[in-house]
Formats: C-alpha cells, structure tokens, sequence
C-alpha cells in the first residue's frame, strides 16, 4: 500500500484539514502488522524571493527599524519567511505526536525547502519524485486562494 506519504502545509484550513486525513489514513493502514513503517512527512515550501536589480530604494529593517540596502531587506524577508515555516512544520508535528496511541505505527517527518525559482506545484511534484512517494495529499485551495 503507502510506505511513504507527503503533505504539503501552508497554514491554510484545506492543507491542515489534508493533514487530519493523512494522519487518520496513516493510522488506519498502519495496525495491520505491516513490515514497513508509514513515514508522513509534513512539507512546506518557501516561495523563492526576487533577486535585486540594484538600484532598489532602501528599506526599513523588520527586526531593528534601520536603514538597510533593499538586499539585506529581502534576505531578512527570507529568513522571516523560513523561521515562520519552520514554527508552522513543528508545531503542526507536536500536535500530532502529543496525540499519538501506542497503536500509531507511522513517523512524522517535517521539511521545509525553498523553491528555487520554481512554482510552489513543481516544487512539490520534484520534492515527492525524490522521496519516491507513494501518495500526495493536498488541499483543494492554499493561503493564496488559487484552487487549479
């Protein structure tokens, strides 16, 4: 059957409720005496930030209110950005494992990557091709609203 299953998260209700559903597949098909363990892994992606052209107005940093170059206000956007993620990952795989039964015969893995210039969907379909997936759950809509 699934020996390995990846859901993607954004923070959405459609991608947390995805979750609920991998969690309770993973579950349900693990109490059979399987020799494989079910690894879920719990992924988000960090859209890829533009690169600078150079004559960018500055920007006040987030963290301190200074005047910084419009680079360093981008790579401060991004480590926001993956700090953020990381929190929404971990949190999502804490919640789930302070629920966990003796009866739960699967691992929780989280990931968090960037997308590199590609769409958030190629990200995705490149990350699960490298796992060697057996099964990808998605929501219908993420936090940007787009359903197709």
């Amino acid at each position: 059957m699934y020996n390995r299953i990846i859901v993607p998260i954004d923070g959405s209700k459609p991608a947390d409720k995805a979750l609920d559903h991998t969690i309770r597949l993973a579950r349900s098909i693990s109490v059979d005496g399987r020799l494989n363990k079910i690894e879920v892994i719990i992924l988000t992606i960090i859209p890829d930030l533009p690169g600078t052209l150079g004559f960018e107005p500055p920007r006040r940093s987030i963290r301190t209110g200074e005047v910084i170059s419009f680079s360093e206000y981008v790579n401060e956007m991004y480590e926001l950005k993956r700090l953020n993620a990381i929190k929404l990952v971990s949190a999502r795989k804490k919640e789930y494992e302070s629920h966990r039964t003796k009866d739960d015969d699967f691992t929780l893995r989280e990931e968090v990557i960037v997308g590199k210039g590609n769409s958030i969907s190629d990200t995705i379909l490149e990350f699960a091709i490298k796992e060697q997936a057996d099964l990808l759950v998605i929501g219908n809509t993420g936090l940007s609203g787009i359903s197709s």
